[in-house]
């Protein structure tokens, strides 16, 4: 991925502050840039988790079943990662992420993240960290 560096992500997310420039270099040579419209599905809740993403243009909504009905858990704008938890643990996805006007996204696949964080125990820390507390948050939302 030639046009964003580590740095510019760094300063965009604070997942890659956990990452030293090699770190970022190596996760970037095996990410994917992608452009998506207004109302593009990102992933669904309920499908296999298999890469994560950082958003570096636009906002998304975040929303997961409320008993048949999707309810809004957050609207993310750029700088945002969203996707780790099921990528670091094997898991199904939690919510449906849906574009809210044009977004850019860089996504990772579950592979690449594994090989570089196996590496960075403490970005892993954080993904952990901040997917336990996403958690909470949207379980509080969908019971209040």
């Amino acid at each position: 991925m030639s046009d964003v560096s580590g740095n510019q992500l760094a300063k965009v997310s604070k997942l890659f502050e956990a990452l030293d420039e090699a770190g970022r270099h190596k996760l970037l040579g095996l990410a994917k840039k992608t452009r998506h419209p207004d109302g593009y599905v990102v992933c669904t809740e309920g499908e296999v988790g298999d890469e994560f993403y950082v958003l570096v243009m636009g906002r998304v909504r975040v929303s997961a079943d409320d008993l048949g009905e999707a309810k809004e858990i957050a609207v993310l704008e750029k700088g945002a990662f969203f996707g780790e938890m099921a990528v670091l643990n094997h898991e199904k996805r939690s919510a449906t992420v849906t574009a809210l006007g044009e977004i850019e996204l860089v996504r990772f696949p579950r592979a690449a993240v594994d090989q570089v964080l196996a590496e960075y125990p403490a970005a892993r820390e954080m993904l952990s960290k901040v997917g336990v507390m996403r958690s909470e948050e949207a379980l509080a939302k969908l019971m209040g």
